[in-house]
């Protein structure tokens, strides 16, 4: 097992001599806004248009507080497929995000191995593990999502939520039983997330299949709980570091439009694919794999 220094020196040598791995996050994130706004406007023309339609009043007097009445009037109409339509999207989302990951960790993988790597192996992952990768990612939310059990007390604290409303000293000890169930809820999701935070890389790199895979990321972060650890707050650190930047060169208004566009290219061309090249060679090299050795390449090329 590398120690954490060469995981991340090594990792960024990587990640300079292909930059193409930032290729699946950028197709990642336009593919699912365009999913998420065909979506849109499907309900846009299966909700929305014909409540609209259902107005006698001249268009032009139409009134933002009747046209909310309206679209309230057909939300509580057609919940059933309001949800299906939410479902939905979840679930392209997911797969739009589960294809391109895995073809990520996949193009890390060969660029570790190998020392380059190319679009077509993003193409060949991310179509091997799309399924498998969705059920890990869904198991792992239905594990999050058992959290909730931390919020109940509260809810039950707090009996009738309109009271909270109406009344919030009358729940004040409800309310405050409630605020602690949500911050231990995160907490949980927190502590899961980074429990099974091998288990995508196990099942791209491995070949697993999801419980397979959940199960060995756990007992590779069992094995590796400091040095997980450690990479996970270095990531937090550049996190908070490109917040704090942001929010310094925005309060500029010359650099403000600037920032924006480069803190978008920041994440999806440098900070994405140092994270996945950083985990995957962690986890590689906690199975003693052979990677291409960067620093010869260099020596050759002076």
């Amino acid at each position: 097992m590398e120690n954490i220094n060469t995981v991340l020196r090594k990792g960024f040598q990587t990640w300079t001599h292909n930059l193409n791995i930032c290729i699946p996050f950028f197709l990642n994130i336009f593919a699912g806004i365009f999913a998420m706004f065909v979506l849109f406007m499907v309900a846009v023309i299966i909700f929305v248009m014909p409540a609209m339609q259902d107005i006698t009043t001249d268009p032009t007097n139409i009134n933002p507080e009747m046209a909310f009445g309206v679209l309230t009037a057909a939300f509580y109409e057609n919940m059933g497929l309001f949800i299906l339509l939410f479902i939905t999207a979840f679930v392209v989302s997911t797969l739009i995000s589960s294809y391109f990951y895995g073809g990520a960790i996949g193009m890390a993988k060969k660029a570790l191995e190998d020392g380059s790597t190319s679009i077509n192996e993003m193409f060949t992952s991310g179509k091997k593990n799309l399924i498998n990768l969705f059920l890990t990612r869904f198991i792992v939310m239905l594990i999050m999502l058992a959290g909730i059990i931390f919020v109940v007390p509260g809810i039950l604290a707090i009996g009738d939520l309109s009271i909270l409303m109406q009344n919030p000293e009358e729940a004040l000890s409800g309310t405050l039983i409630l605020v602690f169930g949500i911050f231990a809820w995160i907490f949980y999701a927190i502590v899961v997330k980074l429990i099974f935070t091998f288990a995508e890389y196990a099942l791209v790199v491995g070949g697993l299949e999801p419980l397979e895979a959940l199960e060995e990321g756990f007992s590779f972060f069992m094995n590796n709980k400091l040095d997980t650890v450690i990479l996970w707050l270095v990531l937090i650190g550049l996190s908070i570091l490109t917040g704090v930047a942001g929010e310094v060169l925005s309060s500029i208004e010359i650099l403000s439009t600037f920032w924006s566009f480069a803190d978008f290219v920041l994440s999806f061309a440098v900070i994405q694919p140092l994270t996945v090249l950083w985990w995957t060679r962690m986890y590689l090299s906690g199975k003693s794999t052979q990677f291409y050795d960067i620093d010869d390449y260099l020596k050759f090329q002076r």
